[in-house]
């Protein structure tokens, strides 16, 4: 049980690093600089208009919801 636990962690944590990188971090600049940080256009391309901070908030939203069905996972 202990490695599974570990495991779980250790996913959220790389979930969570991902959603920051790809979703807190492009969303912030775009609102200050009206651009997105290098990774976010590497993998998604130049997004403008609303998509500029939907596909960000998509990001954020996908990263929590799989983290919470990981904390549900470990608690079960």
């Amino acid at each position: 049980m202990a490695k599974s636990v570990s495991a779980i962690d250790g996913a959220q944590g790389v979930i969570a690093i991902v959603g920051i990188t790809l979703g807190a971090v492009p969303l912030i600049r775009w609102f200050i600089e009206g651009q997105h940080s290098g990774p976010f256009r590497w993998i998604f391309g130049e997004q403008t208009g609303t998509m500029g901070y939907v596909v960000p908030l998509l990001v954020i939203g996908v990263g929590f919801g799989l983290i919470a069905v990981l904390e549900r996972r470990k608690r079960a």
